[in-house]
Protein backbone atom coordinates (compact mmCIF):
# COMPACT_ATOMS: atom_id res chain seq x y z
CA UNK A 1 0.00 0.00 0.00
CA UNK A 2 2.83 2.36 0.82
CA UNK A 3 4.51 1.53 -2.49
CA UNK A 4 1.33 2.40 -4.35
CA UNK A 5 1.09 5.74 -2.55
CA UNK A 6 4.72 6.48 -3.49
CA UNK A 7 4.01 5.89 -7.18
CA UNK A 8 1.02 8.22 -7.02
CA UNK A 9 3.13 10.98 -5.45
CA UNK A 10 5.83 10.60 -8.11
CA UNK A 11 3.22 10.79 -10.85
CA UNK A 12 1.69 13.96 -9.38
CA UNK A 13 5.12 15.57 -9.02
CA UNK A 14 6.04 14.87 -12.67
CA UNK A 15 2.76 16.35 -13.90
CA UNK A 16 3.15 19.47 -11.76
CA UNK A 17 6.70 19.97 -13.05
CA UNK A 18 5.53 19.80 -16.66
CA UNK A 19 2.71 22.24 -15.98
CA UNK A 20 5.06 24.75 -14.32
CA UNK A 21 7.50 24.47 -17.25
CA UNK A 22 4.74 25.14 -19.76
CA UNK A 23 3.54 28.19 -17.81
CA UNK A 24 7.06 29.59 -17.59
CA UNK A 25 7.59 29.07 -21.30
CA UNK A 26 4.43 31.00 -21.98
CA UNK A 27 5.36 33.83 -19.58
CA UNK A 28 8.90 34.04 -20.90
CA UNK A 29 7.65 34.73 -24.40
CA UNK A 30 5.70 37.66 -22.97
CA UNK A 31 8.65 38.95 -20.95
CA UNK A 32 11.06 38.94 -23.85
CA UNK A 33 10.91 42.22 -25.71
CA UNK A 34 13.43 42.30 -28.55
CA UNK A 35 17.01 41.61 -29.41
CA UNK A 36 17.43 44.35 -31.97
CA UNK A 37 16.13 42.03 -34.71
CA UNK A 38 13.10 43.45 -36.55
CA UNK A 39 12.64 40.16 -38.37
CA UNK A 40 11.15 38.66 -35.23
CA UNK A 41 7.92 40.61 -35.72
CA UNK A 42 7.64 39.79 -39.38
CA UNK A 43 4.74 37.55 -40.24
CA UNK A 44 6.95 35.56 -42.59
CA UNK A 45 9.06 34.08 -39.84
CA UNK A 46 11.99 32.16 -41.25
CA UNK A 47 13.76 29.28 -39.71
CA UNK A 48 16.60 31.35 -38.22
CA UNK A 49 14.17 33.58 -36.37
CA UNK A 50 12.34 30.59 -34.97
CA UNK A 51 15.67 29.25 -33.80
CA UNK A 52 16.50 32.62 -32.22
CA UNK A 53 13.19 32.78 -30.38
CA UNK A 54 13.67 29.27 -29.05
CA UNK A 55 17.16 30.13 -27.81
CA UNK A 56 15.96 33.30 -26.09
CA UNK A 57 13.12 31.39 -24.49
CA UNK A 58 15.57 28.76 -23.31
CA UNK A 59 17.87 31.45 -21.87
CA UNK A 60 15.06 33.20 -20.02
CA UNK A 61 13.78 29.90 -18.68
CA UNK A 62 17.24 29.13 -17.40
CA UNK A 63 17.53 32.57 -15.80
CA UNK A 64 14.20 32.30 -14.06
CA UNK A 65 14.98 28.82 -12.77
CA UNK A 66 18.23 30.08 -11.21
CA UNK A 67 16.64 33.29 -9.86
CA UNK A 68 15.18 33.71 -6.40
CA UNK A 69 13.90 37.27 -6.19
CA UNK A 70 13.52 37.10 -2.42
CA UNK A 71 17.29 37.17 -1.83
CA UNK A 72 19.81 39.73 -3.00
CA UNK A 73 22.62 38.55 -5.27
CA UNK A 74 25.95 37.84 -3.58
CA UNK A 75 27.97 37.31 -6.77
CA UNK A 76 30.11 34.75 -5.00
CA UNK A 77 31.14 37.19 -2.25
CA UNK A 78 28.81 36.86 0.71
CA UNK A 79 30.83 39.17 2.95
CA UNK A 80 30.79 42.09 0.53
CA UNK A 81 27.79 44.35 -0.08
CA UNK A 82 26.11 44.62 -3.44
CA UNK A 83 26.92 47.89 -5.20
CA UNK A 84 24.10 49.77 -6.92
CA UNK A 85 25.22 52.52 -9.28
CA UNK A 86 22.81 55.44 -9.74
CA UNK A 87 22.70 58.24 -12.29
CA UNK A 88 20.03 60.83 -13.06
CA UNK A 89 19.26 62.86 -16.17
CA UNK A 90 17.08 65.82 -15.18
CA UNK A 91 14.84 66.90 -18.06
CA UNK A 92 12.81 69.57 -16.26
CA UNK A 93 12.60 71.30 -12.89
CA UNK A 94 9.54 72.86 -11.36
CA UNK A 95 7.28 73.97 -10.04
CA UNK A 96 8.94 75.08 -6.81
CA UNK A 97 6.31 75.72 -4.15
CA UNK A 98 7.36 78.11 -1.38
CA UNK A 99 4.03 77.68 0.37
CA UNK A 100 4.31 73.88 0.62
CA UNK A 101 8.15 73.82 0.71
CA UNK A 102 8.22 71.39 -2.22
CA UNK A 103 10.68 70.94 -5.06
CA UNK A 104 9.71 68.98 -8.20
CA UNK A 105 11.68 67.60 -11.12
CA UNK A 106 11.18 65.18 -14.01
CA UNK A 107 14.09 62.85 -14.62
CA UNK A 108 15.34 59.57 -16.03
CA UNK A 109 16.36 57.54 -12.99
CA UNK A 110 18.84 54.77 -13.80
CA UNK A 111 20.16 51.96 -11.60
CA UNK A 112 22.81 49.35 -12.37
CA UNK A 113 23.84 46.32 -10.37
CA UNK A 114 25.41 42.93 -11.00
CA UNK A 115 23.46 39.72 -10.51
CA UNK A 116 25.49 36.68 -11.61
CA UNK A 117 22.36 34.55 -11.44
CA UNK A 118 21.19 36.34 -14.60
CA UNK A 119 24.35 35.62 -16.60
CA UNK A 120 23.87 33.80 -19.90
CA UNK A 121 25.78 32.71 -22.97
CA UNK A 122 25.39 35.28 -25.78
CA UNK A 123 23.67 34.11 -28.91
CA UNK A 124 24.27 35.38 -32.45
CA UNK A 125 26.60 38.09 -31.15
CA UNK A 126 23.96 39.64 -28.89
CA UNK A 127 25.48 40.26 -25.44
CA UNK A 128 22.55 42.29 -24.08
CA UNK A 129 18.82 41.71 -24.04
CA UNK A 130 16.07 44.34 -23.76
CA UNK A 131 13.17 42.99 -21.76
CA UNK A 132 9.67 44.09 -20.89
CA UNK A 133 9.03 45.83 -17.58
CA UNK A 134 7.11 42.77 -16.35
CA UNK A 135 10.39 40.91 -16.14
CA UNK A 136 11.28 43.09 -13.13
CA UNK A 137 8.60 41.29 -11.18
CA UNK A 138 10.46 38.00 -11.67
CA UNK A 139 13.94 39.08 -10.55
CA UNK A 140 15.49 40.70 -7.49
CA UNK A 141 15.75 44.50 -7.55
CA UNK A 142 16.95 46.99 -4.92
CA UNK A 143 14.31 48.62 -2.72
CA UNK A 144 15.39 52.11 -3.70
CA UNK A 145 13.22 54.99 -2.54
CA UNK A 146 13.31 58.79 -2.31
CA UNK A 147 14.03 59.46 1.34
CA UNK A 148 12.67 63.03 1.38
CA UNK A 149 10.11 62.42 -1.37
CA UNK A 150 6.47 63.37 -1.24
CA UNK A 151 3.94 62.16 -3.81
CA UNK A 152 6.54 61.08 -6.38
CA UNK A 153 5.34 58.80 -9.15
CA UNK A 154 6.34 56.73 -12.19
CA UNK A 155 5.04 57.77 -15.60
CA UNK A 156 2.73 55.14 -17.07
CA UNK A 157 1.53 56.71 -20.33
CA UNK A 158 1.11 54.89 -22.65
CA UNK A 159 2.86 52.03 -20.89
CA UNK A 160 5.00 52.05 -17.73
CA UNK A 161 8.07 54.11 -18.66
CA UNK A 162 10.59 51.45 -17.67
CA UNK A 163 13.55 50.19 -19.67
CA UNK A 164 15.17 46.92 -18.59
CA UNK A 165 18.39 45.55 -20.03
CA UNK A 166 20.27 42.43 -18.95
CA UNK A 167 23.85 41.91 -20.07
CA UNK A 168 25.44 38.49 -20.59
CA UNK A 169 27.61 38.87 -17.48
CA UNK A 170 24.52 39.50 -15.34
CA UNK A 171 24.62 43.29 -15.18
CA UNK A 172 21.10 44.71 -14.89
CA UNK A 173 20.23 48.24 -16.03
CA UNK A 174 16.86 49.74 -15.11
CA UNK A 175 15.85 53.16 -16.41
CA UNK A 176 12.62 54.79 -15.23
CA UNK A 177 11.03 58.13 -15.94
CA UNK A 178 10.01 59.64 -12.61
CA UNK A 179 8.50 62.85 -11.33
CA UNK A 180 10.14 63.45 -7.98
CA UNK A 181 8.59 65.79 -5.45
CA UNK A 182 10.77 66.27 -2.42
CA UNK A 183 10.69 68.43 0.66
CA UNK A 184 12.97 71.45 0.46
CA UNK A 185 14.09 73.41 3.50
CA UNK A 186 13.81 77.06 2.49
CA UNK A 187 14.94 80.27 4.15
CA UNK A 188 12.99 83.47 3.54
CA UNK A 189 14.80 86.11 5.61
CA UNK A 190 16.07 87.68 2.34
CA UNK A 191 12.91 87.11 0.32
CA UNK A 192 12.59 88.11 -2.55
CA UNK A 193 16.38 88.50 -2.82
CA UNK A 194 16.94 84.97 -1.55
CA UNK A 195 18.64 81.87 -2.86
CA UNK A 196 17.47 78.33 -2.15
CA UNK A 197 19.21 74.97 -2.09
CA UNK A 198 16.97 71.94 -2.66
CA UNK A 199 18.10 68.33 -2.71
CA UNK A 200 17.01 64.76 -3.40
CA UNK A 201 17.92 61.94 -1.01
CA UNK A 202 18.13 58.40 -2.36
CA UNK A 203 18.66 55.26 -0.34
CA UNK A 204 17.59 51.73 0.44
CA UNK A 205 14.43 51.14 2.40
CA UNK A 206 15.55 47.98 4.18
CA UNK A 207 19.22 47.17 3.45
CA UNK A 208 22.14 48.46 5.49
CA UNK A 209 25.48 49.39 3.94
CA UNK A 210 26.94 45.97 4.75
CA UNK A 211 24.33 44.44 2.43
CA UNK A 212 23.63 47.02 -0.29
CA UNK A 213 25.59 50.19 -0.91
CA UNK A 214 24.81 53.00 -3.34
CA UNK A 215 27.26 55.04 -5.36
CA UNK A 216 26.80 57.98 -7.69
CA UNK A 217 27.78 57.78 -11.31
CA UNK A 218 26.64 61.26 -12.36
CA UNK A 219 23.79 63.76 -12.38
CA UNK A 220 23.20 65.53 -15.67
CA UNK A 221 20.94 68.41 -16.64
CA UNK A 222 19.18 68.56 -19.96
CA UNK A 223 20.51 71.55 -21.90
CA UNK A 224 17.02 72.58 -23.01
CA UNK A 225 15.79 73.16 -19.44
CA UNK A 226 17.87 76.27 -18.62
CA UNK A 227 15.01 78.72 -19.22
CA UNK A 228 12.09 76.64 -17.96
CA UNK A 229 11.85 78.27 -14.51
CA UNK A 230 9.85 81.50 -14.35
CA UNK A 231 10.86 82.78 -10.90
CA UNK A 232 14.21 81.08 -10.40
CA UNK A 233 17.55 80.77 -12.11
CA UNK A 234 19.40 77.48 -11.70
CA UNK A 235 22.84 78.39 -10.38
CA UNK A 236 24.43 74.97 -10.02
CA UNK A 237 24.25 71.40 -8.76
CA UNK A 238 26.47 68.91 -7.01
CA UNK A 239 26.29 65.41 -5.52
CA UNK A 240 27.49 63.75 -2.34
CA UNK A 241 27.36 60.37 -0.62
CA UNK A 242 26.82 60.00 3.11
CA UNK A 243 26.44 57.15 5.57
CA UNK A 244 23.80 57.62 8.23
CA UNK A 245 23.19 55.51 11.31
CA UNK A 246 19.85 54.23 12.54
CA UNK A 247 19.54 54.18 16.35
CA UNK A 248 16.57 51.81 16.11
CA UNK A 249 18.88 49.06 14.78
CA UNK A 250 21.96 49.37 16.98
CA UNK A 251 23.22 52.38 14.99
CA UNK A 252 23.73 50.35 11.85
CA UNK A 253 24.66 52.51 8.89
CA UNK A 254 22.98 52.88 5.55
CA UNK A 255 24.00 54.73 2.41
CA UNK A 256 22.24 57.91 1.30
CA UNK A 257 22.89 59.63 -2.02
CA UNK A 258 22.17 63.36 -2.20
CA UNK A 259 21.83 65.58 -5.25
CA UNK A 260 21.74 69.33 -4.56
CA UNK A 261 20.29 72.00 -6.86
CA UNK A 262 20.87 75.71 -6.23
CA UNK A 263 18.40 78.40 -7.27
CA UNK A 264 18.50 82.20 -7.31
CA UNK A 265 15.17 84.00 -7.27
CA UNK A 266 14.42 86.35 -10.16
CA UNK A 267 13.37 89.76 -8.83
CA UNK A 268 11.66 91.24 -11.89
CA UNK A 269 8.16 90.23 -10.84
CA UNK A 270 8.50 91.72 -7.37
CA UNK A 271 10.03 94.96 -8.62
CA UNK A 272 7.15 95.48 -11.05
CA UNK A 273 4.32 94.27 -8.83
CA UNK A 274 5.38 95.32 -5.32
CA UNK A 275 8.40 97.62 -5.03
CA UNK A 276 7.44 100.09 -7.76
CA UNK A 277 3.77 100.53 -6.70
CA UNK A 278 4.79 100.85 -3.05
CA UNK A 279 7.33 103.56 -3.85
CA UNK A 280 4.81 105.47 -5.95
CA UNK A 281 2.25 105.33 -3.14
CA UNK A 282 4.80 106.72 -0.69
CA UNK A 283 5.65 109.54 -3.08
CA UNK A 284 1.95 110.21 -3.63
CA UNK A 285 1.47 110.67 0.12
CA UNK A 286 3.92 113.59 0.03
CA UNK A 287 1.56 115.56 -2.22
CA UNK A 288 -0.40 116.48 0.92
CA UNK A 289 2.49 118.74 1.99
CA UNK A 290 1.67 121.03 -0.95
CA UNK A 291 -2.07 121.11 -0.27
CA UNK A 292 -3.41 124.07 1.74
CA UNK A 293 -3.89 123.29 5.40
CA UNK A 294 -7.47 124.52 5.20
CA UNK A 295 -8.33 121.76 2.65
CA UNK A 296 -8.84 119.14 5.33
CA UNK A 297 -10.96 116.70 3.24
CA UNK A 298 -8.36 116.58 0.48
CA UNK A 299 -5.39 115.98 2.77
CA UNK A 300 -7.16 113.42 4.96
CA UNK A 301 -8.62 111.51 1.99
CA UNK A 302 -5.22 111.36 0.29
CA UNK A 303 -3.54 110.06 3.44
CA UNK A 304 -6.17 107.43 4.17
CA UNK A 305 -6.14 106.18 0.58
CA UNK A 306 -2.35 105.85 0.65
CA UNK A 307 -2.45 103.91 3.94
CA UNK A 308 -5.09 101.48 2.65
CA UNK A 309 -3.27 100.96 -0.66
CA UNK A 310 0.07 100.18 0.96
CA UNK A 311 -1.65 97.82 3.42
CA UNK A 312 -3.31 95.90 0.57
CA UNK A 313 -0.02 95.45 -1.28
CA UNK A 314 1.71 94.34 1.91
CA UNK A 315 -0.86 91.66 2.71
CA UNK A 316 -1.08 90.25 -0.83
CA UNK A 317 2.71 90.03 -1.16
CA UNK A 318 2.80 87.15 1.37
CA UNK A 319 0.11 84.97 -0.19
CA UNK A 320 2.60 82.49 -1.66
CA UNK A 321 4.80 82.28 1.43
CA UNK A 322 4.40 80.03 4.46
CA UNK A 323 3.58 81.73 7.74
CA UNK A 324 7.15 82.11 9.00
CA UNK A 325 7.81 83.60 12.42
CA UNK A 326 10.54 86.00 11.30
CA UNK A 327 10.35 89.12 9.09
CA UNK A 328 11.45 88.87 5.48
CA UNK A 329 13.22 91.55 3.48
CA UNK A 330 9.94 92.34 1.77
CA UNK A 331 8.21 92.70 5.14
CA UNK A 332 10.82 95.21 6.25
CA UNK A 333 10.35 97.23 3.07
CA UNK A 334 6.55 97.20 3.26
CA UNK A 335 6.48 98.09 6.96
CA UNK A 336 8.82 101.01 6.33
CA UNK A 337 6.71 102.23 3.41
CA UNK A 338 3.64 101.96 5.61
CA UNK A 339 5.46 104.00 8.25
CA UNK A 340 6.25 106.77 5.75
CA UNK A 341 2.66 106.90 4.50
CA UNK A 342 1.24 106.87 8.02
CA UNK A 343 3.69 109.58 9.10
CA UNK A 344 2.52 111.79 6.23
CA UNK A 345 -1.04 111.40 7.49
CA UNK A 346 -0.02 112.12 11.08
CA UNK A 347 1.87 115.22 9.92
CA UNK A 348 -1.42 116.91 9.07
CA UNK A 349 -2.72 116.13 12.55
CA UNK A 350 0.46 117.61 14.01
CA UNK A 351 0.15 120.92 12.18
CA UNK A 352 -3.49 121.22 13.21
CA UNK A 353 -2.58 120.55 16.82
CA UNK A 354 0.32 123.02 16.63
CA UNK A 355 -1.94 125.71 15.21
CA UNK A 356 -4.57 125.22 17.90
CA UNK A 357 -1.94 125.13 20.65
CA UNK A 358 -0.38 128.35 19.35
CA UNK A 359 -3.74 130.14 19.31
CA UNK A 360 -4.54 128.96 22.84
CA UNK A 361 -1.21 130.24 24.07
CA UNK A 362 -1.77 133.69 22.61
CA UNK A 363 -5.29 133.79 23.97
CA UNK A 364 -3.87 133.16 27.42
CA UNK A 365 -1.54 136.12 26.94
CA UNK A 366 -4.43 138.34 25.85
CA UNK A 367 -6.56 137.25 28.78
CA UNK A 368 -3.72 138.25 31.04
CA UNK A 369 -3.77 141.73 29.56
CA UNK A 370 -7.51 141.95 30.20
CA UNK A 371 -7.09 141.18 33.87
CA UNK A 372 -7.88 144.22 36.04
CA UNK A 373 -4.91 143.67 38.23
CA UNK A 374 -2.64 143.80 35.21
CA UNK A 375 -4.39 146.90 33.87
CA UNK A 376 -3.87 148.80 37.17
CA UNK A 377 -0.16 148.15 36.83
CA UNK A 378 -0.04 149.67 33.34
CA UNK A 379 1.65 153.03 32.98
CA UNK A 380 -0.43 156.07 32.15
CA UNK A 381 1.38 156.49 28.85
CA UNK A 382 -1.24 154.16 27.35
CA UNK A 383 -4.07 156.52 28.30
CA UNK A 384 -4.29 157.99 24.79
CA UNK A 385 -5.22 154.60 23.51
CA UNK A 386 -7.44 153.79 26.44
CA UNK A 387 -9.45 156.96 25.98
CA UNK A 388 -11.20 155.43 23.04
CA UNK A 389 -14.62 154.05 23.75
CA UNK A 390 -13.17 150.67 23.01
CA UNK A 391 -10.21 149.30 21.09
CA UNK A 392 -9.57 146.04 19.35
CA UNK A 393 -6.46 143.95 19.29
CA UNK A 394 -6.94 141.61 16.34
CA UNK A 395 -4.92 138.46 16.10
CA UNK A 396 -6.33 135.91 13.63
CA UNK A 397 -9.76 137.56 13.82
CA UNK A 398 -9.86 137.23 17.63
CA UNK A 399 -10.91 140.63 19.24
CA UNK A 400 -10.11 141.83 22.72
CA UNK A 401 -12.19 144.75 24.02
CA UNK A 402 -11.44 146.86 27.03
CA UNK A 403 -14.64 148.23 28.56
CA UNK A 404 -15.25 151.92 29.39
CA UNK A 405 -15.28 151.24 33.10
CA UNK A 406 -11.67 150.06 32.87
CA UNK A 407 -10.67 153.31 31.13
CA UNK A 408 -11.58 155.25 34.25
CA UNK A 409 -8.90 153.35 36.08
CA UNK A 410 -6.34 154.66 33.62
CA UNK A 411 -7.51 158.22 34.21
CA UNK A 412 -6.99 157.81 37.97
CA UNK A 413 -3.46 156.68 37.37
CA UNK A 414 -2.79 159.90 35.49
CA UNK A 415 -3.22 161.88 38.70
CA UNK A 416 -0.09 160.46 40.19
CA UNK A 417 3.23 162.19 39.98
CA UNK A 418 5.38 161.83 36.92
CA UNK A 419 8.52 160.75 38.74
CA UNK A 420 6.60 158.21 40.82
CA UNK A 421 5.15 156.68 37.69
CA UNK A 422 8.54 156.17 36.08
CA UNK A 423 10.00 154.46 39.11
CA UNK A 424 7.00 152.28 39.86
CA UNK A 425 6.21 148.77 38.74
CA UNK A 426 3.48 150.25 36.55
CA UNK A 427 6.03 151.63 34.15
CA UNK A 428 7.79 148.34 33.69
CA UNK A 429 4.55 146.41 33.25
CA UNK A 430 3.32 148.87 30.67
CA UNK A 431 6.46 148.34 28.61
CA UNK A 432 6.01 144.57 28.92
CA UNK A 433 2.37 144.75 27.86
CA UNK A 434 3.21 146.88 24.86
CA UNK A 435 5.86 144.41 23.71
CA UNK A 436 3.45 141.52 24.20
CA UNK A 437 0.89 143.20 21.98
CA UNK A 438 3.44 143.85 19.26
CA UNK A 439 4.71 140.28 19.42
CA UNK A 440 1.17 138.95 19.20
CA UNK A 441 0.49 141.04 16.11
CA UNK A 442 3.72 140.13 14.34
CA UNK A 443 3.43 136.31 14.71
CA UNK A 444 0.87 134.56 12.56
CA UNK A 445 -0.05 130.92 13.45
CA UNK A 446 -0.01 130.15 9.74
CA UNK A 447 3.74 130.62 9.79
CA UNK A 448 4.12 127.71 12.21
CA UNK A 449 2.01 125.49 9.94
CA UNK A 450 3.92 126.49 6.84
CA UNK A 451 7.21 125.83 8.57
CA UNK A 452 6.19 122.27 9.49
CA UNK A 453 5.07 121.58 5.91
CA UNK A 454 8.29 123.06 4.55
CA UNK A 455 10.45 120.88 6.78
CA UNK A 456 8.37 117.79 5.84
CA UNK A 457 8.92 118.48 2.14
CA UNK A 458 12.64 118.06 2.74
CA UNK A 459 12.87 115.47 5.51
CA UNK A 460 10.48 112.86 4.07
CA UNK A 461 12.12 112.49 0.61
CA UNK A 462 15.64 112.50 2.06
CA UNK A 463 14.75 109.87 4.66
CA UNK A 464 13.08 107.64 2.05
CA UNK A 465 16.05 107.86 -0.32
CA UNK A 466 18.42 107.03 2.53
CA UNK A 467 16.30 104.05 3.52
CA UNK A 468 16.28 102.69 -0.04
CA UNK A 469 20.04 103.01 -0.34
CA UNK A 470 20.54 101.17 2.93
CA UNK A 471 17.94 98.52 2.07
CA UNK A 472 19.17 97.61 -1.40
CA UNK A 473 22.86 97.69 -0.49
CA UNK A 474 22.25 95.50 2.56
CA UNK A 475 20.17 92.77 0.94
CA UNK A 476 21.98 92.71 -2.39
CA UNK A 477 25.59 93.01 -1.26
CA UNK A 478 26.18 93.02 2.49
CA UNK A 479 23.86 90.39 3.97
CA UNK A 480 24.89 86.90 2.86
CA UNK A 481 22.54 84.12 1.82
CA UNK A 482 21.70 81.39 4.28
CA UNK A 483 22.64 78.73 1.76
CA UNK A 484 25.84 78.35 -0.21
CA UNK A 485 25.39 77.98 -3.94
CA UNK A 486 27.69 76.80 -6.70
CA UNK A 487 28.07 79.08 -9.68
CA UNK A 488 27.54 77.41 -13.02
Amino acid sequence: MELFQLFINIFIFINLTNCIRKVKNKNTLGLWKSIDNPGVHNQNVNISNVYLIRNVTRILNTILLKQDKNFRPTNGEKDKPLTVEVDILVISIGPISEHDLLFSCDCYFRQRWLDDRLAFTPITGQSEMSLASKFLEEIWQPDTYIKNGQKSYLHTLTVPNVLLRVRSDGQVTVSQRLTIRSKCKMFFSKFPHDSQLCHIEIGSLGYFDNEVTYIWKKVELDKSMSNMLSQYKLTGHYIETTNLSDPRYDNKKYTVLKAYFGFKRQQGFYILQIYTPSSLIVIMSWVSFWINKEASPARVALGVMAVLSISTIGFTSRNDLPKVSYPTALDIYMITCFGFVFAALVEYAVINYAQIAYIKKKLEELKGLENQKMIRQMFASSIMTAERASFDIIQDDIPMKVENEQISLWRKLLCRGKEEQKTSVFYRMAIKATKAKEKLKNHDPAEVVNKIDYVSKIIFPLAYVAFNLLYWCSFLFWIKDEVELLEV
